[in-house]
């Protein structure tokens, strides 16, 4: 028979005839194109039971070769089937290190130069199973000090659960305020390493995301990675980089740190990629975009007994689509029968019980954006990897290292954010389709037109320097600096010494700490009383730091609307003395006096995703950072101006970034748990508890000790 690669995806049926030709095809194909006969395999596994039985032993032959082991032993009843060549090879691909891991080929290449302690740099795609490789990394018990970087404080959290199994052996940190033991697994973002006081030398170093150095992906935080990076590697640490598609890096970095670029295909799950038919029979754009919603509506219904991920451009389309699709369940009579989550008791005690983020819960959808609160983030894909979410609407943040993926992928939006979709992120949404050793094919369903594909040469600016921010510049060692930027360097670092090392630190805008030290020089000889606070700022004192903040350290291209200058102090003296009740109360009521067309419920919803940007953004991530920025400023101002006290400002920076919770116990935040379980047990936590002591305190605690506390609340206590 010749065969053809339609051919080969049609086939659902393989009798002897066709799956002995087929399995000469492949070995054929094998020397020719191996990832073209490794996705026939794979097409051959996900029909395996209606594979002729007399072919098997041959199928098995082919799957070893392509180095799929871990689906060997899957459909081996044990390992006496297997002959004993086979057994050995097996064998040879199991974890010396981690009980009941069998690795793939490619998998086993890199545990080999993970055990040699190579430097690795590797692309691969999101179901190769990168991450299993940091478990055996640390499972080698030889290194005192590990360094997971990890992009954003929301993925922290799910490392940390992922690796609690080392507990035993290292102090796992994910807070600059705990204590070190004798071997620690740091868990951090890029700004959380410069933050810590006394960082230890760092034996190894794996960074998630590492196409997020890049300065070409617009992404705010690539300067603070980038020195964090530098800083880290002074250290001379073996180091893991992973990531997926990256096509090439920097000329000379491989050779400076010694280090090897891996980069593969190999992948255990095929992606099917489907352009949807969207033969419009209406004009005009509303018109289109209803037709548009309902084709994807019949296809989500269509494969409710598969999980599916929806991607959309923004996390308000996000939520309204999610709306439009239970609405379209509804009016159709296609609910299914309704479940009551744990979390849907903290909702309705904490937000509110009319809220439809609720509704949709009961109703097996979900939604996952960067805007709801951080807890209830990790909770959509906790409810979603257990099968209790049919569906996830989600924006770019399912991208960034989120541990799950679904058989069928809904590009519905060729958009991230403003901007349209370029091929580096829909290979990364794209990638979400389909999972090792649960699917082995995942379906992409893309409603407009794949955008054109273009290799992602990484670029790192510490290192090659050909696109350089002065905030990474300065941080440089002068043989560092390649000539062209040599005479900027000297004019940025022709500075007071003092001032310049807290300027390098900080990381922020260079010019833009220099104009507000020179601005809290003026205040200091005029009005020292805007500058020279503690505890609580007051009005004044607030609009003037806000305002030094907004003008010098936001970045030209960040996005700040709906957000104001004028508004943002008020929106941060409401968040820090108001409950949130309150708040989405007092929201309701403004959007009320301003829209007399909106329903109840979208008003309602509006008021709670508004105070929800409103906290993920700027009162728990943007302010205190701006806070703790003109703080370190003003305290070396007022010393070099002779005065004999300064501000501070680190209470009311943890205090907006932790929730108003302890800084003790802010610990506990990183963590997991709601700010809501907090306040109910830190009367009953011993004050002189830390650290471990207090995780392991806090741990034990159950309904009996506090009546008050939700199931959803003791159930993220368990997770510590």
């Amino acid at each position: 028979m010749i065969w053809n690669g339609e051919e080969i995806l049609k086939i659902n049926v393989l009798d002897f005839e066709k799956s002995f030709s087929l399995a000469k095809y492949v070995s054929q194909q094998h020397l020719i194109n191996e990832e073209v006969a490794n996705k026939i395999i794979i097409k051959v596994l996900d029909i395996w039971e209606n594979v002729d039985p007399t072919t098997k032993d041959i199928w098995m032959d082919l799957i070893e070769s392509a180095g799929f082991y871990p689906y060997l032993l899957r459909i081996v009843e044990s390992s006496t089937q297997l002959d004993i060549t086979s057994e050995i090879r097996t064998s040879y691909h199991s974890s010396n290190n981690l009980g009941n891991i069998t690795f793939h080929k490619e998998q086993k290449k890199l545990a080999g130069l993970i055990a040699d302690e190579q430097n690795l740099i590797v692309s691969a795609p999101t179901s190769f199973g990168k991450s299993l490789l940091i478990q055996e990394i640390i499972a080698l018990d030889r290194y005192d000090n590990i360094l997971i970087i990890q992009p954003t404080l929301a993925l922290i959290n799910e490392t940390r659960i992922s690796l609690k199994r080392f507990s035993d052996k290292y102090n796992i940190i994910v807070n600059t305020s705990q204590i070190l033991g004798e071997k620690n697994i740091f868990i951090l973002t890029a700004e959380r390493v410069l933050e810590f006081e006394g960082l230890p030398r760092i034996n190894y170093c794996i960074l998630d995301e590492f196409y997020k150095l890049s300065s070409l992906r617009d992404d705010e935080r690539s300067d603070v990675l980038n020195i964090t990076m530098r800083k880290v590697l002074k250290f001379n640490p073996v180091f893991y980089f992973i990531g997926p598609n990256i096509d090439q890096i920097p000329e000379g970095f491989q050779e400076k740190y010694n280090a090897q670029f891996y980069k593969t295909n190999y992948s255990l799950v095929n992606t099917e990629v489907i352009q949807v038919n969207l033969e419009y029979q209406t004009t005009g754009v509303r018109k289109r975009a209803k037709e548009k919603e309902k084709k994807l509506f019949e296809l989500l219904n269509n494969n409710r007994d598969e999980q599916s991920i929806v991607y959309v451009s923004s996390p308000q389309r996000a939520y309204t689509l999610a709306n439009k699709y239970y609405a379209y369940l509804l009016e159709e009579g296609f609910l299914k029968e309704t479940q009551y989550l744990p979390v849907c008791e903290w909702i309705e005690e904490n937000l509110s019980e009319e809220w439809g983020f609720n509704e949709l819960i009961k109703n097996h959808i979900g939604v996952h954006s960067g805007i709801i609160p951080k807890h209830l983030v990790h909770s959509m894909i906790e409810y979603f990897n257990e099968g209790k979410l049919e569906v996830l609407f989600c924006t770019s943040t399912i991208i960034e290292g989120v541990n799950t993926s679904a058989k069928n992928v809904f590009i519905f939006d060729n958009k991230k954010g403003p901007s349209n979709l370029d091929f580096f992120d829909f290979s990364n949404i794209k990638g979400r389709a389909g999972r090792m050793l649960k699917h082995y094919t995942g379906r992409v369903f893309i409603f407009d037109s794949i955008p054109e594909r273009e290799d992602f040469v990484l670029d790192i600016p510490f290192h090659d320097q050909k696109i350089i921010n002065d905030e990474i510049l300065i941080n440089l060692d002068r043989e560092e600096v390649h000539a062209q930027h040599i005479d900027k360097y000297y004019e940025l670092n022709d500075y007071d010494e003092d001032l310049l090392k807290v300027i390098k630190r900080n990381a922020v805008s260079v010019e833009g700490q220099k104009e507000i030290v020179r601005k809290l020089i003026i205040q200091l000889n005029t009005n020292p009383e805007l500058v020279i606070w503690d505890n609580f700022p007051n009005v004044k004192q607030l609009q003037f730091l806000i305002q030094l903040a907004w003008e010098h350290l936001l970045k030209p291209t960040e996005t700040t609307r709906p957000m104001t200058k004028n508004k943002l102090p008020v929106t941060i003296w409401k968040h820090s003395t108001k409950e949130i009740h309150t708040l989405i109360r007092e929201e309701k009521n403004y959007l009320e006096g301003r829209h007399f067309n909106w329903d109840e419920q979208r008003i309602l919803d509006t008021a709670i995703e508004n105070v929800f940007r409103e906290n993920r953004h700027w009162i728990s991530y943007k302010v205190p950072k701006w806070l703790n920025v003109v703080d370190s400023l003003q305290k070396i101002v007022c010393q070099k101006e002779g005065l004999d006290i300064t501000g501070d400002y680190s209470f009311f920076a943890s205090y907006l970034e932790n929730e108003g919770v302890d800084e003790r116990l802010s610990l506990l935040i990183d963590m997991g748990v709601p700010s809501s379980v907090i306040r109910k047990i830190s009367y009953i936590i011993p004050r002189d508890l830390m650290n471990q002591e207090l995780i392991q305190f806090v741990k034990s605690i159950r309904k009996d000790n506090v009546s008050s506390l939700l199931e959803y609340e003791v159930n993220k206590l368990k997770q510590l």
